[in-house]
């Protein structure tokens, strides 16, 4: 079953042309908030009735606002959101039959825990990402526990510079990546929103323990007590689960296990044949905008 998968607005093009050559039976949009602007409707407009188009979309309610064209959701055969918080947005505009819930995933090979872990002295933390984090509560939690280290890595500005137990990473390539997971004790999270985060998922496949805000997303990635969570972004509370970890070992290998099994539960391989099986069904349903 030939398919295409699109992230950039100019591969509709490419994307048409195939479906037109009749090479092609899905095409499928990595990108939904900005990337699929014309191509579903042309193929309904150019009666090429037997291509499906699906469409994935990561951003929150409050960012999918500002972001997605309603009006276009209709020509979607299928809508794949990451998160059941994106759930409310898109059932205004669709059938619910027509969006589906795919949790994202993580190449578990790759990011995974060190054979054997060299005791580093003091505590460290990771926080990694750029996208709706909250950098002012990063900050006043490094200012309360002046005796651990955070590593931040970032090519984004995040006003933490000068604060003596903060180390910025730029340019930090895959490898050296999974090296700071590997090396770190904990991986810390504030954040302004989420539905599926990369650095959650990279953190809990290298077995660290999570400390993170406590929002509806979150909780579907990391269920039945696989990280600490913090509501409304206090930072006592962070402080607080942070020197949990660091004084009870045993709490931290135990979320260190859990991380890494529901890691497991997310890996690539598995999430694959829940898009096969989505993709099968696509096929045989009536085309969307008939």
């Amino acid at each position: 079953m030939p398919w295409y998968k699109l992230s950039d607005l100019n591969a509709e093009i490419l994307a048409l042309a195939s479906c037109l050559a009749g090479r092609t039976d899905i095409v499928h949009f990595l990108d939904g908030e900005h990337c699929p602007q014309f191509l579903p409707r042309m193929l309904r407009l150019a009666r090429l009735s037997k291509i499906r188009t699906v469409v994935t979309f990561h951003q929150p309610p409050r960012v999918a606002q500002e972001l997605v064209n309603v009006d276009l959701l209709r020509w979607f055969d299928q809508i794949v959101v990451v998160s059941p918080s994106q759930l409310p947005f898109f059932l205004r505009y669709v059938p619910e039959d027509k969006v589906r819930v795919i949790l994202h995933g993580v190449d578990t090979k790759f990011f995974c825990p060190l054979d054997s872990r060299r005791e580093l002295s003091g505590f460290h933390c990771i926080t990694v990402g750029h996208w709706l984090r909250e950098w002012n509560v990063l900050r006043e939690i490094a200012g309360k526990l002046p005796e651990m280290t955070f590593d931040v890595v970032t090519d984004r500005e995040t006003g933490l510079g000068g604060v003596a137990n903060i180390r910025i990473h730029r340019s930090v390539d895959d490898i050296a990546l999974a090296d700071l997971y590997r090396r770190a004790d904990a991986l810390l999270l504030p954040l302004i929103d989420s539905t599926a985060n990369n650095a959650l998922l990279e953190g809990i496949a290298s077995g660290l323990p999570v400390v993170t805000t406590d929002l509806p997303a979150l909780r579907a990635y990391l269920p039945r007590s696989c990280g600490l969570f913090v509501p409304l972004n206090a930072v006592d509370g962070f402080v607080a689960a942070l020197r949990s970890l660091q004084q009870e070992i045993s709490l931290r290998e135990a979320l260190s296990k859990r991380a890494r099994a529901r890691a497991s539960e997310l890996s690539w391989p598995r999430l694959t044949q829940e898009y096969e099986a989505l993709y099968r069904k696509v096929l045989v349903r009536p085309p969307a905008g008939c």
